[in-house]
C-alpha cells in the first residue's frame, strides 16, 4: 500500500471516528457535521430536503405573522432545566389549518392551547406540528399557549444556556442562540423575517439572583425563595437577541450626550465583585456610541434601554438588542503605543444595534449584512478616534490576514445556514468587511458613501431586507452601479488577483488581473505613495516608477484583491 493510500485511510477513519463521538455525544450535534463536507460544485454542504423545510419560508409559517413573544421562564441551576410556558400572540395572514414552531427535540411539551380551536399537535424532530380544526381565518388575531420543560441541550460549550459559577461559586447563567437557535431554549419561529414588534421577558429564579434581560424592567414580584422579573421590548426583536442573564448582579449609570442632544442612561450589569472596575473600563461606551451615531444616526434603543451586561462568554460577547452580551475578560485589545486604549469586541457588539438588530436580513444567508458591517464599523470608529493611518493598520493588520476565501460571503438561502461552525464560512466577518472598505475606496467619495449609509438606517429601520434589496438601494443612492463589485466578494469564494512585475532596470511596473472577471466589474488600484488610479486588464499593462523604495500595492488604498509578484520571465 501506497503512503498516500495509507494517509487517507487514516483520514477516513479519523473523520469516522469524529462522526462516532460527536453522536455519542448527542443526536443534537449531527445537523452541524455537514458543515465540514461540501460538494465540488458549490462548495457548500449539500442539505436535506427536511432541512430545506425546516428553514424555508413555506406556508405553514407565512400563515401566521407573530407580533409579540410573551415568555414565562423558570431557570433552574441545579438542574441545568427550564419549565416555561411561551404565549405566541399573531396575526392570521392565510387560509391554513397546520402551522409550525420550532423547539428542539429535547424539550417536552406538557400543554397547547390555542384562542382559535386545536384539533392535535404533535412533536417530529426540532418542529412543533399544530393543527386547528378548521383554516385560520386571514385578517383576525390569535395567540397559542405552548408550557414546556426540560434540559436544553449544549452545543459545543456555547449555548443555547451556559450553565457557570462565578469567583465566589454563586450561580452565573447567560444564553447565547445565534447560530445554534432560540429553539433551544424557546418554542418559537426559528426564521429571521418573522420579528414580533414586542417581546416580554419575564425569568422567575431564586430570590438572592438578578435577572438582566433586553427591553426595560418593568417590575420585579416576589414569593417565597423566588423573584420574578418583568422585561418587557417595544420594538421588532430579531430572534437570537431575545435572551437572558442571571446573577448576583449590581447596575450602575453611565451618562451619555446623544447626537440630538439628548441626556441618556448607558447602563451596566456587572457582577458584584467586579462592578468598579467594570464600571472603570465601560467608560468607554460612551465614547464608542458617539463615534458610531456620527456614522449611522442616533442609537434606535433609546426607548428599550442600552445596557452592557457581564456575561459568562469569557472572551466572546453577542449583540443581544438593547442588552449587550460583554464577557468578563476586562481587556483593551486594540493598543495603539502612547494613546488611548480600546476594546473592539465592545465597537462590534455595539454597532449591531444598527446592523443586525435594526437592519436584519430576511434570512440567514444574509448574516454578512450583520457581520460584515459590525466588523468594518471596528476600522471606521478606529478611524474617527485615531486617524487614518490607524484605519490602514486595522486593514492590513486585523481583517486582511484573517481571510479563508474557501466559501462564498453569501451563504445559500431557506436552510437556516449556521455560519459560525466551520471556519470556512467565518468570511462574513473580515471579508464581508474588506468588501465594504472596496466599495468605500472605489467609490471615492466618502461623502456620499457615509451619507447613503446612514440613509439605509432610515430607509430600513427596523426592518428585514434581502441582500438584493440592499444593493439596489445602494446603487440608486450613489448614482452608480455596483452590482458586480458586491457580486464578486458575495457570491464567488476569491476576490481578483492582481499580478505584477517590477523591471528596475527600466523603472516600469507591469500588472494584470490573472483572471476574467464578471461583465461590468471595473476596479481601480494605486501603487502606494501615488495618487494615480491605475485599471488593470487581463492583458498586461505598464506604467513608470522610479520610487525610492519597491513598488507595493496596498489594499488600505484602494480595496481588498490578493497582489501576487510575479518574476520578469513571466
Amino acid at each position: 500500500m501506497s503512503l498516500l493510500n495509507c494517509l487517507w485511510d487514516n483520514m477516513k477513519r479519523m473523520l469516522v471516528f469524529s462522526i462516532v463521538l460527536m453522536l455519542l455525544s448527542g443526536c443534537h450535534y449531527l445537523p452541524f457535521a455537514k458543515y465540514y463536507t461540501s460538494k465540488k460544485s458549490t462548495g457548500f454542504p449539500k442539505f436535506s430536503k427536511s432541512i430545506h423545510f425546516k428553514g424555508e419560508m413555506n406556508s405553514h409559517r407565512t400563515a401566521y405573522d407573530i407580533t409579540n413573544y410573551d415568555w414565562l421562564v423558570t431557570v433552574d441551576h441545579e438542574k441545568q432545566s427550564l419549565n416555561g410556558e411561551m404565549i405566541i400572540s399573531f396575526d392570521a395572514m392565510e387560509a391554513e389549518d397546520l402551522i409550525l414552531v420550532d423547539l428542539q427535540k429535547r424539550l417536552k411539551i406538557d400543554n397547547i392551547k390555542s384562542t382559535f380551536p386545536i384539533n392535535k399537535w404533535k412533536k417530529k424532530d426540532d418542529l412543533l406540528y399544530v393543527y386547528f380544526e378548521q383554516a385560520l381565518i386571514p385578517n383576525t388575531k390569535q395567540s397559542i399557549s405552548i408550557k414546556y420543560r426540560g434540559k436544553p441541550a449544549i452545543v459545543a460549550k456555547e449555548g443555547p444556556i451556559q450553565w457557570k459559577t462565578d469567583d465566589l461559586g454563586n450561580p452565573w447563567i447567560s444564553t447565547q442562540t445565534e447560530g445554534v437557535g432560540a429553539h433551544f431554549m424557546m418554542p418559537c419561529k426559528e426564521l429571521l423575517y418573522d420579528e414580533p414588534e414586542s417581546c416580554n421577558i419575564r425569568v422567575r429564579v431564586k430570590d438572592e439572583l438578578v435577572v438582566a434581560a433586553n427591553g426595560l424592567l418593568d417590575s420585579v414580584s416576589s414569593e417565597t425563595g423566588f423573584k420574578t422579573y418583568h422585561w418587557t421590548v417595544d420594538n421588532p426583536i430579531n430572534i437570537y437577541n431575545i435572551s437572558f442573564n442571571i446573577g448576583k448582579y449590581e447596575k450602575r449609570e453611565i451618562a451619555y450626550e446623544d447626537i440630538n442632544g439628548n441626556s441618556q442612561q448607558v447602563e451596566l450589569y456587572a457582577l458584584e465583585q467586579h462592578v468598579d472596575s467594570a464600571l472603570n473600563f465601560y467608560q468607554q461606551t460612551t465614547l464608542h456610541l458617539q463615534k458610531l451615531e456620527e456614522l449611522y444616526g442616533v442609537f434606535p434603543w433609546w426607548n428599550d434601554g442600552c445596557k452592557i451586561i457581564e456575561t459568562t462568554l469569557g472572551y466572546s460577547a453577542m449583540e443581544h438588542q438593547s442588552a449587550i452580551s460583554m464577557g468578563s475578560t476586562l481587556r483593551n485589545d486594540y493598543r495603539p503605543p502612547d494613546t488611548l486604549h480600546v476594546n473592539t469586541t465592545l465597537i462590534h457588539e455595539l454597532a449591531h444595534e444598527w446592523w443586525g438588530n435594526s437592519i436584519t436580513g430576511m434570512d440567514y444567508c444574509e448574516m454578512w449584512l450583520h457581520e460584515g458591517f459590525a466588523t468594518y464599523s471596528e476600522a471606521l470608529v478606529i478611524e474617527k478616534i485615531y486617524g487614518k493611518k490607524y484605519y490602514d493598520h486595522y486593514i492590513n493588520r486585523f481583517l486582511k490576514p484573517y481571510v479563508s476565501n474557501a466559501r462564498s460571503v453569501k451563504k445559500p438561502c431557506g436552510v437556516r445556514y449556521n455560519s459560525w461552525v466551520n471556519h470556512k464560512d467565518a468570511d462574513i466577518y473580515n471579508k464581508g468587511a474588506l468588501m465594504l472598505h472596496t466599495i468605500r475606496k472605489q467609490l471615492n467619495d466618502d461623502e456620499l458613501f457615509f451619507n447613503t449609509l446612514r440613509q439605509a438606517q432610515v430607509q430600513f429601520a427596523k426592518s428585514n431586507i434581502t441582500t438584493e434589496e440592499f444593493i439596489q438601494f445602494f446603487n440608486n443612492e450613489i448614482g452608480k452601479d455596483f452590482s458586480s463589485l458586491f457580486s464578486i466578494y458575495l457570491d464567488f469564494p476569491y476576490p481578483p488577483v492582481l499580478v505584477y512585475q517590477y523591471d528596475s532596470t527600466k523603472g516600469v511596473v507591469n500588472y494584470w488581473w490573472q483572471k476574467k472577471l464578471n461583465a461590468g466589474f471595473k476596479y481601480g488600484v494605486k501603487l502606494k505613495g501615488t495618487n494615480q488610479w491605475l485599471t488593470p486588464t487581463t492583458e498586461k499593462q505598464s506604467i513608470k516608477y522610479n520610487g525610492e523604495e519597491p513598488p507595493e500595492f496596498d489594499i488600505a488604498e484602494f480595496g481588498y484583491v490578493i497582489v501576487n509578484k510575479a518574476s520578469l520571465e513571466i
